[in-house]
């Protein structure tokens, strides 16, 4: 076994890329490997006999049934697990041919290069070593009957999961596949031999058709981790089985070794990732941001003006929310003064933000950077269309066109109506004699928005974190509406009954629905940007927010607090910064909810450059269009 283990790892260091005696390409050093084992009678002769003598005393059920196949209950406890044997390795047995697999594939840089090989060349190494297959195929056929039983046992257990149940009661076909599945391969065990195969495939075929069904109806029925958990596992066990199926049947027939590769080469790279965390929370939480990024971006278009009209409209809107924030800053600047330690402090800001923000949207405001979180999802639905069409792309460029003159005129609105409103706030303090904030503190607050002297951008940054987050908690919020049925539930209520009539009861839910994610992304945003201060302080880290609506009421304090006595260098700096602070905020978010909502639908967006041509083509013959749009028309 040794002298095996041996050759095979100097095998693979030879085709291992950058290594002594190795080129920086992985192909040409297979290619050359490949001429050196046919041209070596030695190798020819001995190793292949010594390949196939080792490998019937191996057990290869073990790989078959759970090389990247996930097994644990939930998706911590996978983790977790993948953890754990980071640090203490998975017991194994000697006779386990994923130990044996581990041993030869030794460095987890392995799987990049086996990735991008040449599968028929490595294919061809492969058929150079195994040149007595009829031994082989002999000797493991049983168990990879074993492993096919085991797999359908579980893909049973799956099928007749409780969460996964539920979403199919309406298609008993699909919830029916998964028995036969297993009374299927049955058959195949107690002697039909080919003739069960065919059932075999279309019962695991139905099987992955009911999971893609159930995926197909995230957005009427919602989703849960627990449901993407079960879903992504019964994606595996069909793949893994198509795959066995496939080497038993070549088994019974004409041997091909095409299945057989393919097998191998899964279980390798599954052995070489399985230390891979990055990877496996990448491909169970896909599902289930696309759920929260989908209802975020219902109400993407909420905030897309496509006319002039609504343009307006959207101005009249933000200076609104520019408003009630002047007034939030000014409330949390009188707060201060009751010198609360950072806790209580940083609650009662939190409390103030929430309360304010809820207003807003009760009184038809905007506030311009929470605008970012739901257009982006707008944004990436449009992407599903422009993968291949030159007119989809010129409808995304109209989009992104009409999303930056929303979002600047909104931005305007916010900032140009919050600094004076504080100012007309503060005057009535100022007449009597008791402005809001001493001289000193008012320098002090207007230092802590300078951009050359703090590190205003930075927090501005941070608090564009909050605003992306705040976005995907609404859309979470949403998703928890819609999977856990409440709107049907709250009907069937006695505590609501007993406070709306049943007249009323619909409307009362409705409403509920159209306004939970609101409600929720508010009081997040509201905790968020008033507890991250405080928490900086508590940690003594350099953490912050700086929120260009807030930023501009509260700039707007000081200078009245001060008499008007500012600098025209500061204010203009200030301003300017504050401005700045804003297109911060909006960048971080939209981009942050971007790129979850293009990875959540997997889309590999292949056509920047064509998309950047026609924005810079728009951009050269109307400017004025990614500011203002045309005038409306009878």
């Amino acid at each position: 076994m040794m002298t095996l283990e041996r050759e095979l790892r100097r095998f693979v260091r030879q085709i291992r890329p950058g290594l002594i005696g190795a080129t920086a390409n992985p192909n040409t050093n297979l290619k050359q490997l490949v001429e050196e084992v046919r041209l070596s009678s030695h190798v020819r002769e001995n190793l292949p006999r010594q390949l196939v003598d080792f490998l019937l005393t191996q057990d290869i059920v073990s790989a078959l049934t759970e090389a990247n196949l996930t097994l644990e209950k939930g998706i911590f406890s996978e983790i977790y697990q993948r953890l754990e044997y980071k640090v203490l390795p998975k017991p194994v047995e000697n006779t386990d041919i994923l130990y044996f697999l581990s041993r030869v594939f030794d460095s987890q840089s392995d799987a990049n290069w086996l990735e991008n090989i040449d599968r028929a060349k490595f294919a061809e190494l492969l058929h150079l070593l195994f040149s007595n297959k009829q031994k082989l195929i002999t000797g493991l056929v049983p168990q990879l009957c074993l492993a096919l039983e085991i797999l359908s046992l579980r893909l049973a257990g799956l099928g007749y999961d409780p969460v996964v149940n539920r979403r199919l009661r309406s298609r008993q076909d699909y919830q029916h596949a998964f028995l036969h599945v297993t009374r299927s391969v049955h058959g195949l065990l107690d002697g039909q031999g080919e003739a069960a195969i065919p059932q075999i495939r279309e019962a695991i075929g139905r099987c992955a058709s009911a999971a893609t069904w159930a995926r197909s109806r995230r957005k009427e029925d919602g989703v849960s981790m627990a449901l993407t958990y079960q879903l992504l596992k019964i994606q595996q066990v069909t793949k893994r089985m198509s795959l066995i199926l496939d080497v038993i049947e070549a088994s019974l027939g004409q041997w091909k070794g095409e299945s057989a590769f393919e097998l191998f080469y899964e279980i390798l790279l599954a052995e070489i990732r399985r230390f891979d965390i990055g990877r496996f929370i990448g491909q169970n939480i896909g599902m289930l941001a696309f759920q929260i990024t989908e209802h975020t971006g219902k109400t993407g278009e909420h905030y897309i003006t496509r006319s002039r009209r609504e343009w307006n409209l959207m101005f009249q809107s933000a200076a609104i929310g520019g408003a009630i924030v002047a007034g939030l800053a000014v409330m949390k600047i009188i707060l201060s003064h009751l010198h609360l330690p950072p806790g209580p402090e940083g609650l009662t800001y939190a409390m103030l933000y929430s309360i304010g923000f809820l207003w807003i949207h009760t009184m038809g405001g905007t506030l311009a950077t929470k605008q970012p979180a739901m257009t982006a999802s707008t944004l990436a639905s449009s992407l599903d269309q422009a993968a291949n069409s030159h007119q989809a792309m010129q409808n995304l460029c109209e989009v992104i066109v009409c999303t930056i003159r929303s979002q600047m005129i909104a931005l305007l609105g916010n900032y140009l109506i919050a600094f004076p409103m504080a100012i007309f706030i503060c005057l009535p303090f100022n007449s009597f004699k008791m402005p809001i904030m001493s001289h000193e503190k008012a320098w002090t607050l207007i230092e802590s928005l300078h951009p050359w002297h703090s590190l205003a951008f930075f927090y501005a940054a941070v608090a564009g974190v909050g605003l992306c987050g705040a976005g995907l908690i609404a859309g979470f919020a949403d998703n928890w509406f819609v999977f856990n049925r409440v709107g049907s539930r709250l009907k069937n209520s006695s505590l609501l009954r007993r406070f709306v009539s049943t007249r009323n009861l619909d409307r009362v839910i409705h409403y509920i629905d159209h306004n939970l994610g609101f409600w929720v992304g508010n009081v997040g945003l509201g905790f968020y940007l008033g507890l991250v201060g405080p928490i900086g302080k508590v940690f003594g880290l350099p953490l912050d927010t700086r929120h260009i609506t807030f930023s501009s009421g509260q700039f707007g304090a000081a200078v009245a607090s001060l008499d008007f006595r500012v600098p025209l260098p500061v204010l203009f700096t200030v301003g300017l910064a504050i401005f700045g602070f804003g297109l911060i905020n909006l960048a971080v978010s939209f981009f942050l909810t971007l790129n979850l909502a293009v990875r959540s639908r997997g889309i590999r967006f292949g056509q920047s450059r064509e998309l950047l041509r026609l924005l810079f083509k728009r951009f050269w013959a109307h400017p004025t269009e990614f500011f203002i749009p045309q005038r409306d028309h009878g």
